[in-house]
């Protein structure tokens, strides 16, 4: 079989994409809408945010929202500080880029 029909050119591979697997782990981070609104709060607030605080702001309980953001943290979109037993939760320079970017093309036009 003649597989130079349409050979890829691997010089216009974007310069700084990240890895596949980091960018599925992104994705599933973002895929839940709970997740979403949790990172939404949090990059809106710009301060760390305790997870209480969270909580009275989500329609989930407490498991439910540490749970999200143990995922968010995973995907590395949000840092913890811990002070005494309270977790104070603050959304990354990558989340905030990532749901900047994601705001401008779902409300950008599609070309023909």
């Amino acid at each position: 079989m003649d597989h130079h029909c349409c050979p890829i050119d691997d010089r216009s591979r974007v310069g700084h994409a990240l890895p596949t697997r980091q960018l599925a782990q992104l994705a599933r981070a973002l895929a839940d809408e709970t997740r979403l609104e949790i990172l939404t709060l949090l990059v809106e607030q710009n301060q760390p945010i305790c997870v209480c605080h969270l909580v009275e702001r989500v329609p989930v309980g407490q498991p439910t929202v540490s749970h999200h953001l143990r995922r968010l943290r995973q995907a590395g979109l949000v840092t913890v500080e811990r002070r005494g037993t309270w977790a104070y939760y603050q959304a990354t320079p990558l989340a905030r880029l990532l749901l900047e970017r994601l705001s401008e093309a779902i409300h950008r036009p599609v070309m023909a």
